[in-house]
């Protein structure tokens, strides 16, 4: 099947952060009552799924997801970036909602050769890279809330451009709410597919009156950042320290804001700190923020708008710099120090 070219290209001159459907998609199915859990698996022509009415995916939730990227360089290789990474936080996520690890060699390796049958669908450097969707959910029929022993792993990819209409290169506006994304100790630091669902309505609302997304303070304060719809919120103070809230159970551990940590601390030598930052430190002290992701990549912060305080952040040079190794790596373009790139 590999080398099958069904499904049109896309025009890389209007691509978006939108799915378009490429060739093929990867599938295993997993059962706690034998061993090993998860079969080889099999790489499947893009197409719908079959799944019971009553898989506890539905009824429950049981299920979650990654995201990452496959980027093509100037000299046309096709590199991964941090894959191994990606495949142990769906590890840790899928233990949180009680389903068996997927193991993390068959999820890199899955993953690039997912992208080799697709890889007529990875853009030309310039116009944006291939998103891969892992995801792994509970397939058994259940009545009754509990552990399951049935499941499957899919992954498909698409060719993406920016996340933003137009690459939003002045930056993004962002309204602060005083309310928690997610629950404090529940599935906040999984990547749950629950999580997201509830914070649509809540974003829309925003974005109906001009803003890009909202910005959620702690569940227990209301007063202390913690992620925006997707993303890790990063603040350069006037102090010159780079400041991004720390882990707990309301914050995902995003592979970007980690990639983020380590470049500004062991490659540009900044001062940085993970730890709880309020709203009104930002409000008064900052000088310049962004936020981080997979699809956001390092996305600058123009304005935040709390109650009745409106905070202009002028600046985006750090951002810049960092933005540049982290593509850099991710290109091929610079040396890799840290081994986090897997080309296919």
């Amino acid at each position: 099947m590999t080398g099958q070219n069904n499904k049109p290209i896309p025009d890389w001159e209007t691509l978006t952060f939108s799915l378009t459907e490429t060739d093929f998609m990867y599938r295993s199915l997993g059962n706690t009552g034998r061993d090993p859990v998860w079969d080889e698996g099999a790489y499947i022509p893009f197409e719908d799924i079959m799944i019971s009415p009553a898989a506890a995916l539905m009824s429950y939730g049981v299920g979650v997801f990654e995201g990452l990227k496959a980027q093509r360089t100037t000299g046309g290789k096709i590199l991964l970036f941090r894959p191994d990474a990606n495949g142990r936080r769906m590890q840790n996520s899928a233990e949180r909602l009680m389903m068996p690890p997927f193991p993390t060699e068959q999820f890199v390796e899955s993953c690039a050769e997912l992208v080799r049958r697709n890889e007529h669908f990875v853009p030309p450097p310039e116009y944006g890279s291939l998103y891969l969707r892992p995801m792994q959910h509970a397939v058994e029929p259940q009545l009754g809330l509990g552990p399951c022993s049935q499941f499957a792993t899919h992954i498909f990819c698409s060719p993406v451009g920016s996340y933003f209409r137009g690459g939003s290169p002045r930056g993004v506006r962002l309204k602060v709410l005083e309310q928690g994304r997610v629950a404090p100790g529940g599935t906040g630091s999984a990547k749950s597919m629950g999580n997201y669902a509830g914070a649509i309505w809540v974003a829309q609302q925003w974005k109906d009156q001009g803003f890009d997304d909202v910005l959620y303070l702690d569940a227990h304060h209301l007063k202390y950042l913690t992620e925006t719809s997707g993303s890790n919120p990063f603040v350069l103070l006037r102090s010159g320290v780079l400041v991004t809230p720390p882990l707990d159970s309301q914050i995902l551990p995003g592979i970007t804001r980690d990639s983020t940590l380590r470049i500004a601390r062991e490659l540009l030598n900044l001062d940085v700190e993970e730890r709880a930052l309020s709203i009104q430190e930002v409000i008064e002290d900052g000088v310049e923020m962004f936020c981080t992701g997979t699809a956001w990549t390092l996305l600058s912060v123009r304005e935040l708008v709390y109650n009745d305080q409106v905070k202009q952040l002028e600046t985006e040079d750090l951002r810049g710099k960092l933005l540049k190794v982290l593509r850099d790596i991710q290109t091929g373009d610079r040396e890799d120090p840290f081994d986090w790139i897997r080309e296919v």
